[in-house]
């Protein structure tokens, strides 16, 4: 290999920090049984942590998370800081529904610094769960509401952000969250990037669902 071209390797990988492996400390000292079940979350908290944190373009991300199944009859699933918390009765009733924690996942590695704007938190984080993890198509994303039906979040707002990623910049999840994470987040990024208003957008996408359910 020419020497030169050596070297400017060398730079280009001394320039990018390495996505370090993450540590996850499992708690299941409430519910035992459900010791297997955390054994597996805590493989896909190993696995995907990295993986989000290059889909999403972030490098500061929590590398010691906190895993605990915790013996509740309410709720499914939260995440606070490095901390994910799942409630027992929701594994006990849908033990397959272990992608719920690639959803939370996201959420630590997103680390927002604000609540709002929330439907477009779990829109990005439902889009990572639901396509890149599960691989679901664009016909199985709900379309939701027609006007501003975008602010309902989760699975609705994760096939909008499909949809955008297809047909108008595959960069733009990197772009939002970057926007959202550094506090500079305005809906007129949705113009920048893909050259239309987000209310706009959002009837362009519901016009496309409809023509090619």
């Amino acid at each position: 290999m020419n020497k030169y071209l050596y070297l400017f390797l060398i730079i280009i990988v001394s320039c990018h920090k390495p996505y370090e492996s993450v540590c996850v400390n499992l708690n299941v000292t409430q519910v035992p049984h459900l010791e297997n079940w955390g054994f597996h979350a805590k493989e896909l908290i190993t696995l995907w942590s990295p993986r989000i944190a290059r889909i999403l373009d972030v490098e500061d991300y929590p590398h010691n998370i906190d895993l605990t199944i915790q013996k509740s009859d309410d709720g499914i699933a939260f995440a606070d800081s490095n901390a994910i918390t799942v409630s027992s009765h929701w594994i006990e009733k849908y033990p397959e529904d272990i992608g719920l924690i690639v959803h939370e996942v996201v959420h630590v590695v997103q680390l927002y610094p604000e609540l709002e704007p929330g439907w477009a938190t779990e829109g990005i984080a439902d889009y990572i769960r639901c396509y890149l993890y599960e691989k679901k198509p664009l016909d199985w994303f709900p379309i939701g509401e027609d006007e501003r039906g975008y602010e309902a979040g989760y699975r609705i707002t994760g096939g909008f952000f499909l949809w955008i990623t297809i047909h108008k910049n595959e960069d733009f999840i990197k772009i939002l969250n970057t926007s959202i994470k550094n506090g500079k987040y305005k809906e007129t990024i949705f113009f920048q990037y893909t050259g239309n208003d987000l209310n706009v957008l959002w009837q362009e996408y519901i016009q496309y669902r409809k023509t090619n359910p």
